[in-house]
């Protein structure tokens, strides 16, 4: 697709090339460092000219790095084909499909319950020149959750109810309308766990880190230790496997579902209102479980799982087969809880590979992290940039060695 093709949003909104051309426009930074790795974020105000009482349109433009070698080294191409995809038709797709059911979610057509609306999406033109121009939330009451502090079961209840819906509404979109879904499913690539991606490499090289992490708890030579290393050793293989799709029981997943991904409305301190699923970049078709143990096991603490998680996998499982009740399919037909837990069971490990791979990076201060440009370009590997050492290093290695027992505990590991 040209980058010059503008994407008309279902309210009959004017394409945005078009308005940025005829109004002025103020730009500032979209992000703060640490809170995202694919993508350059820029929030944008635009204003009509000489009516400045007027509100602005509040946007968020996402772009790609303007590091080249970054770029290259991070595959960004790949992740940014799949959001396009997601923004340009998965979404609305199942907006329409919602719409035709006459479920009372859908606040605007062709808007997903739950996401940004997305103005204009291009891909396919110039190298590096991919964007995404989306409705920035923040005015409307959204803001994002502190990355290192755990999220409360007031968070996850809210996350998982916004899942719950996507995965339902992907799985009875593919009961009722299988030729139809078919051709968005076929949409999405696994962007990361690909034997094919050369930053698969990196990645494990970064994992062996974790042998420094556990090293207190269980040094090299205990049993504990002897798992890890078997699950490092195999991580790539395993971790592409575990995203596969299952026999039965998929749908169109989030992907990248933590802590910085989701925005969150509050009715009052701490009371969840509204959730705003964020970056598809990661979005496949496989098992819902997979979104549920990256966030759990990313993003909360054991303490928080010991009490809660077993309800919480329960309530998720309710709130997934009363959806699918009302878009008009049978949820035991389609993912009964005995599938669900057999996920879990069979899946449930790939929580543990998203921990290794991310809570380091995950629980470091904005000023540990580096430039991410400049660093790529002073010709530093993947994993070379991502080696950070951080003040948070004995939280760190408290969480990571607690989701390595609880996977132990539970039979995954």
């Amino acid at each position: 697709m040209s980058p010059d093709v503008a994407i008309t949003d279902a309210g009959g909104h004017p394409p945005m090339h078009r308005v940025l051309l005829t109004h002025r426009y103020a730009v500032s930074a979209g992000s703060q460092v640490g809170d995202n790795y694919l993508g350059v974020l820029f929030r944008v105000v635009v204003t009509e000219d000489g009516d400045d009482d007027k509100p602005g349109l509040r946007l968020i433009l996402k772009g790609m790095p303007l590091s080249a070698k970054r770029r290259e080294q991070m595959q960004v191409g790949s992740f940014f084909d799949n959001e396009f995809h997601a923004y340009r038709t998965v979404l609305p797709a199942l907006a329409r499909f919602l719409a035709d059911k006459a479920v009372d979610d859908v606040k605007e057509p062709g808007l997903f319950p739950n996401t940004a609306r997305c103005h204009e999406a291009s891909s396919g033109g110039e190298e590096g020149q991919d964007t995404l121009v989306l409705e920035d939330m923040r005015p409307l009451g959204f803001t994002m959750h502190d990355r290192r502090v755990g999220l409360d079961e007031h968070h996850v209840r809210a996350v998982f109810k916004s899942l719950s819906f996507l995965h339902a509404a992907s799985m009875a979109m593919e009961a009722q309308r299988p030729k139809d879904f078919a051709k968005i499913r076929d949409l999405f690539t696994e962007t990361l766990f690909d034997s094919n991606n050369p930053i698969m490499a990196h990645v494990e090289e970064i994992l062996k880190r974790t042998y420094v992490y556990i090293a207190d708890r269980h040094p090299e030579g205990s049993e504990m230790y002897a798992k890890v290393k078997a699950f490092i050793d195999g991580y790539g293989c395993t971790m592409e496997r575990l995203v596969s799709r299952t026999a039965t029981g998929n749908a169109i997943s989030h992907g990248d579902c933590w802590t910085n991904n989701l925005l969150f409305k509050y009715k009052k301190p701490g009371v969840v209102e509204d959730v705003c699923l964020l970056d598809f970049q990661l979005s496949r078709h496989s098992t819902p479980v997979l979104d549920l143990v990256y966030l759990v096991y990313t993003c909360t603490v054991r303490e928080w799982r010991r009490q809660h998680l077993k309800a919480m996998f329960k309530e998720y499982h309710d709130m997934l087969s009363e959806n699918i009740r009302r878009l008009g399919s049978d949820p035991d037909e389609l993912y009964s809880w005995e599938t669900f837990q057999a996920h879990l069971r069979e899946r449930g490990v790939f929580g543990l590979g998203m921990a290794l791979m991310t809570i380091p990076v995950f629980l470091a201060e904005a000023e540990e992290i580096p430039d991410l440009d400049e660093s790529f370009e002073s010709g530093k590997s993947p994993s070379e940039v991502f080696d950070v050492e951080s003040k948070s290093s004995p939280e760190r290695n408290k969480r990571i060695c607690d989701v390595i027992e609880e996977m132990v505990e539970q039979g995954w590991l």
